[in-house]
């Protein structure tokens, strides 16, 4: 018989000896539920998304409000001082849409956290 033949053969062979096992069980995932999450902790984990969420959508107000201000004081004004026009624009800009933002946070937040701890 051939070398790769024999190794072959014993290839299976002890392949036939193992004893298969069958996989361990393991149950579904549980996804969080009101039976094993406490109130407090579905509270805390709500409270930290919604306040992820209306940063992150305030944000986008704060900086939408600073580039239109920068475009629109760098058209306004004479051609030799554009750049200190847009600063400007920005700061200005940038500060309307910080108050604007700062008003729209906590209607984000409260949005959000009812809509997650309302399950």
């Amino acid at each position: 018989m051939p070398f790769s033949t024999k190794l072959l053969t014993l290839v299976l062979a002890l392949f036939l000896f193992i004893p298969i096992q069958s996989p361990i069980s393991v149950d579904k995932a549980e996804a969080h539920s009101p039976r094993n999450w406490s109130k407090a902790e579905r509270s805390r984990y709500c409270s930290a998304q919604a306040e992820r969420h209306a940063n992150r959508h305030t944000r986008r107000t704060t900086a939408a409000g600073a580039l239109t201000g920068a475009a629109v004081g760098s058209m306004v004004g004479s051609n030799r001082n554009s750049g200190r026009n847009a600063g400007r624009g920005a700061l200005v800009g940038g500060s309307a849409g910080l108050v604007r933002s700062n008003s729209r946070w906590t209607s984000y937040y409260n949005r959000y956290y009812r809509n997650c701890v309302r399950w």
